[in-house]
């Protein structure tokens, strides 16, 4: 599973008993407390643990010294190789510009560049991820017939993914890793649902075609993504991935999947594919008996996400339309979709006055990311980049040992 940034890590526990063990001997001493990096923070955030780790570096939990509260920061090691930092300046352009504009969406606040590492300070959700969640649900199954949760709470949870899947799109933006470890759970009861992870994020112009470097988790992986002979629609990518990730918060499996564990071997790929092209998910041997357990509707909208023709699969649309989305849910989802929905209109019309766009602040951010490939200087300082708000007014924050970076100053208009 890959990490992601609420990803629960193990708790440190100091042996119980008294300072002497029986017969009057000495205990042994306790074992130290392990020691947490501060990463050059120490002087803007408390390190407290780690939630994940990446491909491209650690997620750690943090609490801001100022203002008191717990974030996420994932942390990448400085001086970072140039190749990389185009990819790292993707990524949190898109979660800054979709994170700001809907609840849905893990928000990116803040990029900080110490001496040793540029963090990008993210919303912590703390809750865990689904993966967490199902795991936890899946122990208790034979009270749900079989099913690691019901179809009602699946849909609670799946609207809310299509609804932030939906906003991607809408704003020329494929995520193509959609699974149950990039998606967070908050404090909410019930929860609401939280994507997060763009590091395979990715904008198109004219059309949602891609080009055909092979992206993303194998097991959510649409077929025409496995074979990446001639590109694909990065929109229907997400739909068949989208799919998956509903089948698997329902029964707890892959709908496709390999024996092989080397997921980076291209036999266990092709096994996927295979799979995939000749045989409907209802008919995979360990899947019989998982289908037997859903409702012909939901069947039905599964069979239009895993149609192996990408240009008659389901769109975001024909799900929003289908008869399975739109049964009515029990009375305590229906009120947390409600209260959802008033407070993401509330910043839908901050969105449409511009108020999260900012030209200053991807200025702002291309400075402070060209310093990120270097190497600091002795005596740099801590530069702090607001991605979350607009009405800001930025300056050049002078560094020690004649060196300069683009900052914001916190003035509200």
């Amino acid at each position: 599973m890959g990490a992601c940034c609420s990803q629960p890590s193990a708790k440190y526990e100091a042996p119980a008993g008294s300072s002497k063990a029986a017969g009057g001997k000495p205990a042994p001493p306790k074992p130290a407390k392990p020691s947490v990096p501060d990463f050059g923070l120490s002087a803007t955030h408390e390190v407290i643990k780690l939630l994940g780790r990446g491909g491209e570096g650690e997620t750690w939990l943090c609490r801001d010294k100022d203002a008191g509260t717990e974030v996420a920061i994932k942390l990448i090691k400085r001086p970072i190789p140039k190749p990389a930092i185009q990819v790292i300046k993707r990524e949190i352009k898109i979660q800054a510009d979709l994170g700001q504009g809907h609840l849905n969406i893990v928000s990116a606040d803040e990029v900080i560049l110490s001496k040793s590492y540029l963090g990008l300070i993210m919303e912590y959700v703390p809750g865990g991820n689904m993966v967490g969640y199902v795991t936890k649900k899946r122990e208790t199954k034979a009270e749900r017939a079989g099913l690691c949760i019901d179809e009602d709470e699946a849909r609670y949870f799946f609207r809310q993914l299509i609804s932030a899947v939906e906003y991607c799109h809408r704003n020329n933006v494929a995520h193509r890793d959609l699974k149950l470890d990039n998606t967070l759970l908050d404090n909410h009861s019930p929860p609401w649902l939280k994507l997060c992870d763009f590091g395979f994020a990715k904008h198109w112009q004219a059309n949602s075609n891609m080009d055909t470097m092979r992206i993303g988790t194998p097991e959510y992986m649409g077929p025409e993504l496995i074979s990446s002979r001639t590109g694909y629609d990065g929109k229907k990518v997400d739909v068949w991935a989208a799919g998956v990730l509903l089948y698997v918060m329902l029964v707890g499996m892959f709908p496709f999947e390999t024996q092989d564990d080397n997921f980076n071997n291209t036999a266990g790929l092709y096994d996927i594919w295979l799979q995939q092209i000749k045989t409907s998910w209802r008919d995979v041997p360990n899947n019989t008996s998982a289908a037997a357990k859903l409702t012909p509707e939901l069947k039905d909208l599964l069979d239009r996400m895993f149609d192996v023709k990408q240009e008659s699969r389901a769109s975001i649309d024909t799900i929003k339309a289908h008869p399975w989305f739109n049964r009515p849910l029990p009375e305590k989802y229906e009120e947390s979709l409600k209260e959802l929905e008033e407070e993401q209109q509330m910043i839908d019309e901050q969105v449409s006055k511009g108020v999260f766009q900012s030209a200053e602040r991807d200025k702002a951010l291309e400075a402070l990311l060209d310093r990120a490939v270097t190497s600091a200087m002795p005596t740099e300082e801590i530069t702090r980049l607001s991605l979350s708000k607009i009405k800001r007014a930025y300056s050049i924050l002078k560094v020690k040992g004649g060196g300069a970076g683009m900052a914001a100053v916190a003035e509200e208009e």
